[in-house]
């Protein structure tokens, strides 16, 4: 009960009382270890300082786990377990893996997982993300599959929203944790696990899908429950794609869910199923690199004039794609800027408001996308002139006219080799 307070003199005594290491005697002026009996876990801060512990008993008795009390050195929410170890490995993989509990952590770190941290015996907290987004691009949840670890999950993902931060969960089957399921299967089946995470987004409609059906009911209650995370969005943009990526998938209109969702008295009401319109169903026939591209222009209205240069409509031709292409081009030339807020806003069909704010929602842009984009539009202006030269090469071929096959030959050649000299490393 007092091997540490036995070592340390008056005056370590009361420090060691502020931050928790050791507790107050309730009858007396003698003081008992905080931690006595229990495997402790040293927290560290960014530089690598001890702030904190985290205990777990050893043996039976209660509390199971023990963390320092919020100090002048210690505050949880502003902490995460490991980091200080995991955030070289982190920033390698862009990826940040989260557990519920201490044990997990050091489990998963033991079998060569080393991008791992876990949150102190606490819900996440927001400012806790904000710590994470700064060594991570991704933050994946990795919880236990029981009711409690879903609904951990359901009230961590407003807070990545908020944070502007990409996340995924990764549920264990029913009976595990991570500690059990790496030591049953090992660390490429975990790995496994977390690479076929669910987008956060996804997860939360699932389960409420799940939890209260299609029903015109169902609906209703789903519009009401999806409130905070279209609350937690950090922006009116990021608001706008959130409500019409749920309202896509829910198959109700944006501006229907938004009034569910915000009107609690209209929210049992019938729920008329949304028309698919022409524009939705051209941006099916859109290329994955063509949605990231409508993307980049959308939020990169300082890049247009290059992008037209570079030959961005001819690449959109004929798809819904072009249409945003057109309306963005005229609101430009009317006030010379535009936010992406604004452009949603002036679209002219709720489908093609609906439809960019999905692909902003869904397509996320690396840092260096704008060079990659405009080294794909160079490849498809080659390309194109490449493929018309081989149509009239075709057609001189057919007429005999041998003089201009021969040039149009040596056009070809140059092309290809341009082509050639393009592609990245």
């Amino acid at each position: 009960w007092n091997f540490l307070g036995g070592q340390l003199t008056k005056g370590e005594t009361q420090a060691a009382l502020a931050v928790g290491l050791l507790n107050q005697k309730e009858k007396s002026r003698g003081t008992y270890d905080r931690f006595r009996d229990r495997v402790l876990f040293p927290i560290h801060d960014l530089s690598g300082r001890v702030c904190g512990f985290g205990g777990r008993i050893i043996g039976e008795g209660q509390p199971k786990y023990m963390n320092s009390p919020e100090s002048p050195v210690y505050n949880k929410s502003r902490l995460l377990l490991g980091l200080y170890q995991a955030k070289e490995p982190i920033r390698q993989r862009e990826q940040a893996i989260l557990v519920e509990g201490n044990f997990d952590l050091v489990s998963l770190a033991v079998h060569g997982i080393d991008n791992v941290v876990a949150p102190l015996g606490t819900a996440v907290t927001r400012e806790q993300i904000r710590l994470l987004k700064k060594f991570a691009e991704e933050g994946v949840l990795l919880f236990d599959g029981d009711q409690a670890g879903i609904k951990a999950a359901v009230r961590a993902a407003p807070l990545f929203l908020a944070e502007q931060m990409k996340g995924r969960v990764a549920l264990l089957p029913k009976g595990h944790d991570p500690d059990t399921y790496v030591r049953e299967h090992g660390a490429e089946a975990l790995k496994k696990l977390v690479k076929e995470g669910q987008e956060l987004s996804e997860f939360i409609l699932s389960q409420l899908v799940e939890r209260h059906g299609l029903s015109l009911e169902g609906k209703s209650r789903i519009a009401e429950e999806l409130k905070p995370m279209m609350q937690a969005a950090a922006s009116s943009l990021q608001r706008s794609v959130v409500v019409a990526h749920f309202a896509d998938k829910l198959n109700i209109t944006a501006e229907e869910l938004s009034r569910l969702a915000g009107n609690e008295k209209s929210s049992r009401e019938v729920i008329q199923p949304a028309r698919r319109s022409l524009a939705a169903n051209q941006a099916a026939a859109l290329s994955s690199q063509q949605k990231k591209l409508v993307s980049f222009m959308v939020l990169n209205p300082d890049k247009f004039a290059r992008l037209t240069e570079a030959g961005l409509r001819e690449c959109l031709a004929g798809s819904i794609g072009e249409i945003i292409f057109l309306q963005m081009q005229e609101l430009l030339a009317k006030s010379g800027m535009i936010e992406p807020e604004e452009l949603l806003n002036q679209l002219p069909s709720g489908a093609e408001r609906e439809l960019v704010a999905g692909f902003l929602l869904n397509i996320p842009l690396t840092d260096d996308a704008d060079e990659d984009f405009f080294h794909f539009l160079r490849q498809f202006k080659l390309k194109k002139q490449s493929d018309n030269i081989l149509q009239s090469i075709s057609k001189a071929q057919s007429e005999g006219n041998f003089e201009q096959l021969k040039k149009l030959l040596s056009k070809k050649q140059k092309i290809d080799r341009q082509m050639k000299q393009a592609v990245k490393p």
